[in-house]
């Protein structure tokens, strides 16, 4: 009897050792960052920034003096021709004590027949268990091929 019990509670251990680890930080952070481009592309940029900023957060972009704030940023960017939007993640660093990070990465815009790309980067801040919240978001266009 005590034979096959400690049969089960090493076959427990095993199985418990063997669980998938939790996530690194980092890739955390790239699903926020995902996701917040999947909210973009489904219901537009202005909203996603509307759901996915801090209230005192910054957001600056060519052409467009610099906003303070979800509110103002959501009212601007609700104002412009936006078109199709995507972006890509590719790198994510987060502080030693899991609380602010960034992202960077590329973009896309489709307005009409009219294509821009441009390269995007995003501080991010986490208060205790909360979800990752933009602080600050700067993009900038690529440069225009000179004719």
């Amino acid at each position: 009897m005590i034979l096959r019990l400690s049969a089960a509670a090493l076959a427990l251990l095993l199985m418990a050792g063997a669980a998938k680890p939790p996530p690194s930080p980092e890739s955390q952070l790239l699903a926020a960052d995902r996701a917040f481009a999947k909210l973009a592309t489904e219901k537009g940029l202005a909203y996603a920034f509307f759901s996915s900023m801090t209230n005192d957060g910054q957001f600056t972009s060519d052409g467009m003096s610099p906003v303070a704030g979800r509110s103002q940023a959501f009212r601007r960017l609700a104002r412009r021709e936006l078109g199709s939007l995507s972006r890509q993640p590719e790198t994510a660093r987060v502080s030693g004590d899991g609380r602010m990070g960034w992202t960077s990465g590329r973009w896309q815009l489709a307005v009409g027949k009219r294509k821009t790309a441009g390269q995007y980067l995003t501080v991010w801040v986490k208060e205790g268990r909360a979800a990752w919240k933009v602080a600050a978001e700067m993009d900038r266009s690529d440069p225009t091929p000179e004719k």
